[in-house]
């Protein structure tokens, strides 16, 4: 019965995706509400595995971990299906040149990203439940294996949450080395040091943007390269320069906060046995939601910086700018936020004004 409501909401959800991306919905509001048509899939399916545990016919914790799995692969194959069916609509109407197996990698990227802390963390109370109750002494040796692999997994995702990869393939293009200097400069000024300057793919998939990727490495699309000013450019490597200087900060609070999961796991280990099926529940979502709106709070905070940072060095207007002109090439709302992390482009344009005010002596240009 669980797998059967398991697939039928799998069901529902392509027949809901496949509806949005027909024709007549337009592209973006269609990827709009896909978005959050993967939010109600996962959040349907960890209701039916919550159910599953407090009816109190869970399976072994291993077997649980390979559901959980099993799970995260059908979100992925249905999205894999809607993005298969939006592609032939956007390639059509946005002139995408991209293959249909990178534009399935690049699509299904969001949907990985949201199911890899998730997985982390199902992983981790399930490892946490199956040693500290003491269950894998039941299987002997296995049991032990199990359990090291489980929590192995659980390490290795988290870990995987700390790096960004690059989301669009590399150009075989260097940028400017005044480009690559004002980026070492502006990285000198907060102690963090700028090792390269990626252009990514972004004209096949009309993508303007800039990304902050780990080892040192800023990178951006040669479509945003081509539709910014110098002074523009300047100010977008300055927030992306703080994003690189803010990561060790993300990863301090990442580790504390792990730290402090694994002690409260240790400490409350006594009456793990004791919790009914629905305690042990809704402790799993206390530690998940402990550790995941801190994170959330700390990067939205990241974003406030990285603009305030920018206008110190460029003033208001360059960074103003550049978002209106990103906000040309990807229309929206400027009255609704982006993501859970960037503020609506009204409410982001307002701020950098505020952030003026305040800067007390903004250079009107720099080398």
């Amino acid at each position: 019965m669980f797998w059967l409501g398991h697939l039928l909401t799998g069901v529902f959800v392509l027949a809901l995706g496949w509806r949005w991306a027909r024709s007549g919905v337009p592209v973006g509001r269609a990827m709009r509400r896909l978005r959050r048509l993967l939010w109600l899939s996962i959040g349907a399916k960890g209701l039916a595995w919550g159910a599953l545990y407090v009816q109190g016919a869970p399976p072994y914790p291993p077997l649980a971990a390979l559901g959980l799995l099993l799970s995260a692969g059908q979100t992925v194959l249905e999205f894999a299906a809607i993005f298969g069916r939006l592609y032939p609509r956007e390639r059509t109407e946005r002139g995408l040149t991209l293959p249909r197996c990178a534009y399935l990698l690049l699509r299904l990227r969001p949907v990985l990203d949201a199911l890899a802390p998730l997985l982390a963390v199902g992983l981790a109370g399930l490892t946490a439940h199956y040693t500290l109750s003491g269950l894998y002494r039941d299987w002997g040796g296995w049991g032990a294996l199990t359990a090291s692999a489980m929590g192995l997994g659980a390490l290795l995702l988290t870990l995987g949450l700390t790096l960004r990869p690059a989301p669009l393939p590399v150009r075989a293009v260097s940028v400017a080395p005044s480009l690559l200097a004002e980026a070492q400069r502006l990285g000198a000024e907060l102690g963090v040091p700028v090792r390269e300057i990626l252009v990514l793919d972004g004209a096949r998939t009309r993508t303007a943007n800039a990304f902050a990727l780990c080892g040192g490495r800023i990178a951006l699309t040669d479509t945003l390269l081509a539709a910014l000013t110098e002074r523009e450019l300047h100010a977008v490597l300055a927030h992306e320069v703080a994003h690189l200087a803010q990561r060790r900060r993300l990863i301090r609070l990442w580790g504390l906060l792990t730290l402090a999961g694994i002690a409260l796991a240790l400490a409350s280990a006594p009456l793990w046995e004791h919790l009914p099926h629905g305690g042990l529940i809704a402790w799993m979502v206390a530690l998940a939601l402990g550790m995941f709106l801190p994170l959330l709070r700390l990067r939205r905070l990241h974003e406030r910086e990285a603009d305030a940072f920018a206008v110190s060095q460029y003033g208001a207007e360059p960074l103003s700018s550049a978002l209106r002109t990103l906000a040309a090439l990807h229309p929206r709302d400027a009255h609704k936020a982006g993501d859970a992390l960037h503020p609506s482009l009204h409410e982001r344009l307002e701020r950098l004004q505020r952030f003026q005010k305040r800067a007390p002596d903004t250079p009107s240009a720099n080398p």
